[in-house]
């Protein structure tokens, strides 16, 4: 059950069922639970690994964007009085 769960949150990318199936880790009774089990977790390092980099990309590109947008700024405050 836990090795269906946790195949379920690595497919559907879901970070945050992978860090609480990975807080409960069972008792495998088998070598073949176990090394499948391996390569999930190898799996889920590459996926979190993977989504933290395209995180750092996209906080990069809103920086990128905040920057553009305040050099464009004029330094008179915005005005939409349009009878002046």
């Amino acid at each position: 059950m836990w090795l269906s769960e946790f195949k379920v949150a690595i497919i559907t990318k879901n970070a945050e069922s992978i860090d609480s199936l990975l807080s409960q880790i069972p008792q495998f009774n088998t070598i073949d639970e176990m090394q499948e089990a391996f390569y999930l977790f190898k799996q889920a390092y590459q996926l979190l690994h993977d989504l933290k980099d395209e995180t750092a990309t996209t906080m990069k590109k809103i920086k990128d964007s905040i920057r553009y947008i305040e050099s464009t700024n004029t330094d008179g405050a915005p005005k939409l009085d349009i009878f002046q």
